[in-house]
């Protein structure tokens, strides 16, 4: 990540109102948490070490307008 991690975090603020993001210190790096604030659609929660992936997961899916195919998949987490 060339953005240092407190200039990245108040642009995903600005963003994303409706979720309160922070940094967590993870082995030597941050990652990125986001949790909805109210209830209603998209994730409760989101962890990453990846901006992008963040706004990829919280960005508003106009299921009106595209394919079903094009959205995004189910993560599935190790056990």
């Amino acid at each position: 990540m060339n953005t240092p991690p407190d200039r990245t975090l108040t642009a995903l603020r600005q963003e994303f109102p409706g979720y309160q993001i922070g940094l967590e210190p993870a082995h030597g790096r941050y990652r990125f948490v986001a949790r909805r604030l109210h209830p209603g659609t998209g994730p409760h929660t989101v962890i990453t070490d990846d901006p992008a992936e963040l706004r990829a997961a919280l960005a508003p899916i106009d299921i009106e307008a595209g394919n079903p195919d094009d959205l995004p998949a189910a993560r599935s987490w190790p056990a």
